[in-house]
């Protein structure tokens, strides 16, 4: 039966990073989310209040929750302009208040994402100072209203940032290494490998430990947002605190204690020390076990398990030694893996060649600007055709 719609009910869009649709429409679906849409790099959904403090808290392939305030059209600075102010700012925020704007642009009409904020910024300052004598200041860091402008062709889409901060920060990495791992990619890549709490998962490659780090907290629903103090929404006008301690509480009672084996080791000691620091403050060091070892000094432990791999890209390497070390990869997952699947991000496509195994699913993400695939192979203990056979007779 269809849920009837609430006149609290409002439209929320999500961003996400390519690839990562469908895992981010699953759980704003699972969470309650209605009307759930996929575009590119973003989802769409209607809910209300209580539900965009909840996806907020509790989304791991999100990046931001954008609550649009009005849709209007414009083919000129001046037209954007007037049209902005027409906006009753005033009920969104205070008129001593600070604001900080950010613009998405696809448009022959405007190809300057720091003008558009100008132009937006000064339509809303123009309005408080017209009609108070006081007007706002801009501020990047905690302003109490971010807003998004987003410019298709001439339509313009104004929406408030709940999130303030990009939900990547979830407050335990304090210690990174170069070119950490973002945590949405990190959780993502967890999600759409299919590893379940039941089957033990290495990060032969850690780093600073968030491949780990995130599984350790799917597997035991700690909510991705539970270290962070603030949230963009938190400074609205309407902030309704003791709606978001419940929301907050809600979420908090369906952590369980669950015990994984998730095994995550370097190479370097250094490097994992910061690991190991990331790993306490998220609060999962029983769960996730750390080691200082080399990929190729580890062999399995299980009959069967998952590997998820950020390998070296080339990008602080020789770059002979890159394709020489993805052979080693491959060559060591078919020895020593048997039973395993393994999942490999990396943007070096002829490196990627050099594995030398059949990947059984291949995924385009991105590594921040990097275009990566994400490849998964499937180790058998023995030849495909025997594991196959034995398949059969189980069945």
């Amino acid at each position: 039966m269809k849920k009837k719609e609430n006149s609290s009910d409002f439209k929320i869009v999500v961003s996400t990073t390519p690839g990562f649709e469908d895992l981010l429409a699953g759980e704003l679906m699972r969470l309650g989310g209605r009307q759930i849409e996929r575009h590119t790099r973003s989802v769409s959904c209607v809910g209300d209040q209580g539900f965009l403090y909840k996806i907020n808290l509790n989304l791991r392939t999100g990046l931001r929750v954008l609550k649009p305030i009005a849709k209007t059209r414009a083919a000129s600075d001046k037209e954007l302009y007037e049209n902005i102010k027409k906006i009753d700012w005033s009920q969104y925020m205070e008129k001593d208040g600070t604001l900080w704007i950010e613009s998405t642009l696809n448009s022959e009409f405007f190809n300057h994402t720091q003008y558009v904020a100008q132009v937006t910024k000064d339509a809303i300052v123009d309005q408080f100072r017209g009609d108070t004598g006081i007007r706002p200041n801009v501020e990047k860091e905690r302003a109490d209203l971010k807003i998004n402008i987003h410019i298709y062709r001439d339509e313009v889409t104004v929406s408030l940032d709940a999130s303030g901060e990009s939900l990547y920060k979830r407050g335990y990495r304090t210690g990174t290494n170069l070119a950490p791992l973002s945590e949405v990619l990190a959780a993502g890549m967890v999600m759409m490998s299919g590893w379940e709490r039941h089957i033990q998962l290495i990060d032969p490659m850690t780093g600073s430990g968030t491949i780990a780090i995130e599984a350790a907290m799917i597997a035991n629903n700690i909510p991705a947002g539970y270290f962070r103090e603030d949230f963009g929404f938190m400074r609205w006008k309407d902030y309704d605190s003791t709606l978001w301690d419940l929301i907050f509480e809600k979420s908090i009672e369906r952590i369980t204690d669950h015990q994984p084996e998730i095994f995550a080791s370097d190479i370097s000691a250094n490097v994992l020390k910061k690991a190991k620091e990331n790993v306490k403050n998220a609060k999962v060091d029983d769960v996730v076990q750390l080691k200082c070892a080399s990929f190729f000094d580890l062999a399995a432990t299980k009959e069967r398990g998952y590997i998820i791999m950020n390998p070296p890209y080339g990008e602080r390497m020789e770059k002979d030694d890159v394709p020489a070390l993805y052979k080693e990869i491959g060559d060591k997952l078919k020895k020593d893996f048997p039973g395993y699947s393994a999942w490999i991000l990396s943007s070096n496509m002829e490196a990627l060649k050099k594995i030398g195994l059949h990947h059984t699913r291949r995924v385009t993400l991105f590594n921040g600007a990097l275009e990566c695939k994400y490849m998964r192979y499937d180790m058998y203990p023995g030849t495909k055709k025997i594991h196959k056979l034995d398949k059969s007779e189980e069945g």
